[in-house]
């Protein structure tokens, strides 16, 4: 199967980190989006065919695992692989890298290397020494000899009729977009299982802002990570590293929608759940993992 990546690098601005001068979990989801839609345009998919027609890239679910937050002034390398699409759903796998990042192959492993928004033709035949696929080996970087990323993950990209306010089938529109796999394997995000034990359960009431609306016309999701940490203890989120992060989002939030939040910490990190207050709606579910 083929590989199908874009990159980008950048240095980390002031503007996109926190009072601990690493990135902001709201700013790395920005920089993916664009990222996203960058590659997208490549790929014969521009404004003229979505936005300039009433279509919306929106966000489903995230699934990523963080080794560490970049530092202000440090140069990454954004990475973006293109999976094959799931009849409207646009599953993208995401790497960061520190610096620079590898070539998605290894000549060793039968796979050729070449350069970003090509693709990549890989040898599902080739094993390692345990005789086991060096493809299927999921996500053993070691088995490349590659650098690992310091962030790696999954986003469920759809389409959405800006005025009905609904997904819609790309084909019917004539949108297609073709993927293939990454050499570290991935996985489909799943539904956030949410703590039984609720005893430690906290609540309040968020009005959305109209300054975090984006140019869907509502509240972008990378924002709620921005809403979900402000609810955790001062003295715990300044110091807060995550390990990683999983999201849904079900229901768009639009600018002055009163939203009822309710928040607790267990175990293995922090989860919050987004309800519309007027009718009880989930509009998201996130689980910051610590």
């Amino acid at each position: 199967m083929a590989y199908k990546y874009f990159d980008r690098k950048l240095t980390i601005e002031s503007a996109s980190v926190n009072l601990r001068r690493v990135l902001r979990t709201s700013s790395l989801l920005r920089m993916l989006q664009e990222l996203t839609i960058a590659f997208t345009e490549t790929e014969g998919v521009t404004r003229k065919e979505t936005l300039d027609r009433g279509l919306l890239w929106v966000i489903a679910k995230q699934n990523f695992e963080i080794t560490r937050l970049p530092a202000y002034d440090e140069t990454i390398t954004l990475r973006c692989y293109a999976l094959p699409t799931m009849h409207m759903f646009f599953p993208r796998y995401y790497e960061v890298y520190a610096g620079d990042a590898p070539q998605p192959c290894n000549t060793e492993a039968g796979q050729i290397p070449t350069a970003p928004g090509a693709d990549i033709q890989t040898d599902m035949a080739k094993t390692d020494d345990s005789g086991v696929s060096r493809l299927a080996a999921g996500k053993n970087h070691k088995a490349f000899d590659r650098p690992l990323p310091i962030i790696s993950g999954t986003t469920i990209w759809l389409l959405m009729d800006e005025k009905k306010r609904s997904m819609i089938l790309p084909e019917m529109y004539g949108i297609e977009l073709s993927g293939g796999d990454t050499p570290a394997g991935y996985d489909i995000p799943k539904a956030i299982a949410m703590p039984k034990d609720e005893s430690g359960i906290s609540e309040k009431l968020v009005t959305a802002p109209f300054s975090l609306a984006d140019i869907n016309g509502h509240i972008n999701n990378a924002h709620y990570f921005d809403i979900a940490e402000d609810t955790i203890p001062f003295e715990e989120v300044k110091l807060l590293e995550p390990t990683g992060f999983e999201a849904e989002y079900e229901h768009e939030i639009l600018p002055g929608d009163e939203i009822r939040l309710t928040y607790m910490k267990a175990e293995d990190g922090w989860y919050f759940r987004g309800t519309f207050a007027a009718d009880g709606k989930d509009a998201f579910r996130i689980h910051i993992k610590i």
